[in-house]
């Protein structure tokens, strides 16, 4: 009984996250397509309010979307974000670190670095392969140590 009560709280949690989602999330309404079940812009979209006259949506009419191939899908999926990596660069050589450090905010902007590196963005796995590879381009060959991690839609 306390297993089938967790997955109602569940899905009502997740019931709501879409439902906020759905104000400010590229969603998409191509009901005939084939990817559309595991398409979280689809499944977002099931939430979208009704009563809008206007709603930012994928187009229906570009051939490149609301196929099996479609550039807009977006994998129904929940994986390991990481939160911050203000220690990153403790064991890290100085003279490594600075090009790290330069790499990085090269790759993702300073606005976007420092939101990740400080925990007020979470790093996305292709983030964290990005840090890895550029880590290891500069010759660190040690752990990536982030701040901390939790389990979210890969939006």
């Amino acid at each position: 009984m306390k297993k089938q009560i967790d997955n109602i709280s569940a899905a009502e949690q997740q019931e709501e996250v879409f439902r906020e989602k759905a104000d400010h999330y590229l969603i998409c309404f191509i009901n005939g397509c084939p990817l559309r079940e595991q398409c979280l812009r689809w499944l977002v979209g099931q939430y979208a309010d009704p009563n809008l006259v206007v709603q930012t949506s994928v187009n229906p009419l570009n051939p490149k979307h609301g196929n099996e191939h479609c550039t807009m899908f977006r994998k129904k999926q929940r994986v390991m974000m990481k939160r911050g990596f203000t220690n990153m660069y403790y064991d890290i050589p100085g003279h490594m670190e600075k090009s790290i450090r330069w790499a990085l905010i090269g790759a993702f902007g300073h606005r976007q670095y420092f939101e990740m590196r400080k925990g007020n963005r979470l790093i996305t796995p292709d983030c964290q392969q990005r840090i890895l590879e550029t880590c290891r381009r500069f010759g660190w060959q040690g752990p990536i140590v982030y701040d901390g991690e939790q389990e979210e839609w890969d939006w």
